[in-house]
């Protein structure tokens, strides 16, 4: 199952980019006069998690390019982290836009996804004219980013935890095996009825490890209906571990701090209208970590909206995203068209 099945089948496309990856994307072009929205997924998910977002901005004519992401769903699955960098992500999405015609996008990310909507705010500034990110913000290269990894304790000076512990599992060689070997207990600890799970045990350095090793079992959120954990259960059996977890194994190649590098100073601010979607009950992707990054970085008009959840907001308040993701292209009109867009952004 993917989006395409929920809405139109006929509607996704692949294409051969010039880094010689085959994606597959779903693509509804805009109605005149509509902007076109690219949605970039994260960890574990696929272009599936932005079903209720197409299902909403479809019928209202704006263009839609969903993309499965490098590893994921109908797209090629390399295991090799290196080909993960930014700049190369970017370069793919490009690419898509190239082969529709698209020259401009509002671009919105969520987890993962976040750091292809930056890199291509970056690299590519022509192609974004409005950005969003939904619960992780924008991200400025940091070529120092495997810190996080191995050295164990950072985390905890800055805000009093470890909060990304998980990680140095999800890098370990075996990580793939044991999670699909364990995927309930893994998706279990993903999407935890209670957030403090992921606190206790991804939070914890060997946590992450330990849970999914000992095949733990405990109730998912209220949200996670059979039909949709049935469909991570498959399509990440399906597909296997092994790529999608290279998005966080690319954080200790060296070619990744050299491509991080590689991006200009100049090129870490964001220019263009920005939303940020905080979810303030998320205990690993904290909103203090992207207001932090946007108040250093983002130049144009920039808007903040909290939402009382978990990391999986596009699940959980599915009915209330779509409708933030809409104020984007308010946002975009009101930084070209008004003198004063803070008071236009006050009245949404």
């Amino acid at each position: 199952m993917n989006l395409a099945s929920t809405i139109d089948e006929a509607l996704y496309k692949q294409v051969k980019t010039q880094r010689g990856f085959t994606y597959s994307y779903f693509f509804s072009p805009p109605t005149a006069g509509k902007p076109v929205i690219f949605f970039s997924h994260g960890f574990p998910s696929s272009s599936y998690v932005w079903r209720e977002q197409v299902a909403f901005f479809k019928p209202l004519g704006f263009g839609l390019v969903v993309p499965d992401l490098l590893g994921y769903g109908g797209t090629d699955r390399p295991t090799d982290p290196k080909l993960y960098i930014g700049s190369g992500l970017a370069q793919d999405v490009v690419n898509i836009f190239d082969a529709e015609g698209i020259a401009k996008v509002i671009a919105v990310g969520h987890d993962w996804g976040s750091s292809v909507v930056s890199r291509l705010i970056n690299l590519h500034p022509n192609r974004v004219s409005a950005c969003a990110f939904v619960t992780v913000g924008y991200g400025a290269p940091n070529p120092a980013a495997k810190a996080v990894i191995t050295q164990p304790g950072m985390m905890t000076k800055m805000v009093g935890y470890e909060t990304f512990a998980y990680m140095r599992f999800f890098c370990q060689p075996d990580a793939a095996e044991i999670i699909e070997k364990n995927i309930d207990s893994f998706l279990c600890l993903v999407y935890p009825e209670k957030t403090e799970i992921w606190k206790d045990n991804m939070c914890v350095e060997g946590g992450a490890r330990a849970w999914i090793e000992g095949n733990t079992i405990n109730p998912v959120a209220s949200y996670m209906t059979p039909e949709l954990l049935g469909h991570e259960r498959s399509a990440l059996l399906k597909g296997g571990l092994a790529a999608p977890l290279c998005w966080y194994k690319v954080l200790l190649e060296d070619a990744k701090a050299a491509d991080d590098a590689a991006v200009p100073a100049e090129a870490h601010a964001v220019m263009q209208p920005l939303l940020f979607v905080a979810s303030t009950r998320d205990p690993v992707c904290l909103p203090i970590f992207g207001d932090t990054n946007h108040g250093k970085h983002a130049k144009g008009v920039v808007t903040r909206r909290e939402i009382a959840g978990d990391h999986w907001v596009l699940e959980s308040h599915a009915a209330e995203t779509p409708s933030l993701v809409l104020k984007v292209s308010v946002l975009l009109k009101s930084a070209h068209t008004s003198a004063r867009p803070a008071k236009i952004l006050g009245e949404f």
